[in-house]
């Protein structure tokens, strides 16, 4: 059993603290890439969400709003911008190249929020 990490992304607005996504990509297990988006990755590629807000999201249960991950660890959030010093990643999959290079191509204020299961 491993860390999986999928990236969730909304083309909608944040109403009354709750992100609704309707992007959701799980990436490959590439470790390389997982621990570079780890909170304690130097440099750290991503933020805490704003305390209190939910984001909600689809899974085999149906649509849950969370504010921590499967693990309990309130959730983060990463930028296209951030996604950007990705792309030059050596040796990543395919997928995992492809799911960088629709993160980073997101417009600029779109938060990518990070939920690892």
């Amino acid at each position: 059993m491993g860390i999986d990490l999928t990236i969730l992304a909304s083309s909608f607005r944040e109403r009354r603290g709750e992100v609704l996504t309707n992007a959701s990509i799980r990436l490959d297990r590439d470790q390389r890439l997982l621990s570079l988006l780890s909170k304690d990755a130097t440099p750290c590629l991503v933020s805490a969400l704003p305390p209190g807000t939910k984001v909600g999201h689809y899974d085999d249960d149906g649509l849950k709003f969370d504010q921590n991950d499967r693990y309990g660890q309130p959730l983060t959030y990463s930028t296209p911008e951030q996604f950007r010093s990705l792309l030059s990643l050596n040796k990543t999959s395919e997928w995992n190249l492809a799911a960088i290079t629709f993160a980073s191509s997101l417009p600029p204020n779109t938060r990518i929020i990070l939920y690892w299961c």
